[in-house]
């Protein structure tokens, strides 16, 4: 497995080469955007987000659809360290009387608004993609990253019987229907970044006919094995037939090169090929870019709205933050 990492990373451009950090990426069918035109519209993403954390409080008054019942008080039923350097956290919800709201959870990729009750006027909502895949029980699985003054950093030092408070079940999820029937997209890579693994982990539970498909992969980057979720569940994943590719990103990062160099190799038909991408904003601008210019249709790249809180180093991890122009806009 070192030997396939070491082949698939390469370290960054240098800083001196290039006054960007993320090189500018050819682009089917669409121009393609700057680092400024990207960091624009992750500024712009960061000052809707309070609205957006809050339970999309302005939208939901105007529409006269907020009410004191939009949120559900569930008890923790378990907690623990998701890895060793204990910076993401499991947080099993226990739902058993919250059943309709279950319900509600059909697709892998929806997600929730997580509240504190106790803390009502402290940090805003934590907004949580759903880990545990639809239909596995009166119970969420949440993985929390400890983001230090926010939501997340507190919901990861409750204990259990602790009470929470969820909002309603969120957006439309990965539309997985444009990657099915296998025979029609036969390869689909996914990507994931750090706690990004957590709808991952609930595509592939809820199972996507990944055994019926010709080559299924996981590229899953974190800083280092140490802050890397879920590494117990890699050996049953790989038995459905999906093949996971861990990524430790201490010293290089997922830039063009990489994504071209892993690519190349595997993208046999790119109409037949599909892939579903979860990280931050520009690392998602990178790799749809690159899939984009070898011919993978639009339509089966696949993603959702993610707007966790935003941890700094998670960022310098991919090589995002190259010359501080994002820190600048966060």
């Amino acid at each position: 497995m070192a030997s396939a990492t070491c082949m698939l990373l390469r370290p960054p451009p240098s800083c001196a080469a290039s006054a960007s950090p993320l090189p500018m990426i050819p682009f089917l069918r669409r121009r393609p955007r700057s680092l400024t035109t990207a960091c624009a519209v992750l500024t712009t993403q960061q000052q809707q987000q309070p609205q957006q954390q809050n339970g999309v409080v302005q939208k939901q008054q105007q529409n006269g659809a907020l009410r004191r019942d939009s949120w559900t008080s569930v008890p923790i039923s378990a907690i623990t360290p998701a890895t060793q350097d204990q910076s993401i956290f499991l947080i099993t919800l226990d739902l058993s009387g919250a059943p309709d709201l279950v319900a509600t959870y059909t697709t892998p990729g929806q997600y929730v608004l997580t509240r504190i009750p106790s803390l009502l006027g402290g940090p805003p909502p934590a907004f949580m993609c759903i880990s545990s895949p639809p239909h596995s029980g009166l119970q969420f699985d949440l993985l929390v990253r400890s983001v230090p003054h926010t939501t997340s950093e507190l919901l990861c030092k409750l204990h259990v019987g602790d009470v929470v408070e969820i909002g309603p079940v969120k957006g439309t999820g990965f539309a997985i229907q444009n990657i099915n029937p296998p025979e029609d997209t036969e390869t689909v890579l996914l990507f994931a970044a750090a706690e990004g693994i957590s709808p991952i982990r609930a595509l592939i539970e809820s199972g996507f006919s990944a055994s019926q498909r010709a080559d299924v992969r996981l590229y899953y980057a974190a800083k280092d094995m140490q802050s890397m979720p879920y590494q117990e569940r890699f050996k049953k994943w790989e038995e459905t037939g999906v093949k996971v590719v861990p990524l430790t990103l201490k010293k290089e990062h997922i830039q063009e090169p990489f994504l071209e160099h892993t690519l190349n190799g595997i993208i046999g038909n790119p109409l037949s090929t599909g892939a579903v991408i979860v990280g931050p904003l520009i690392l998602k601008e990178v790799i749809t870019g690159v899939l984009l210019d070898h011919g993978v249709p639009q339509e089966k790249i696949l993603t959702i709205e993610w707007n966790p809180d935003i941890d700094l180093s998670t960022l310098d991890s991919f090589g995002l933050n190259g010359l501080g122009l994002i820190r600048r806009h966060l």
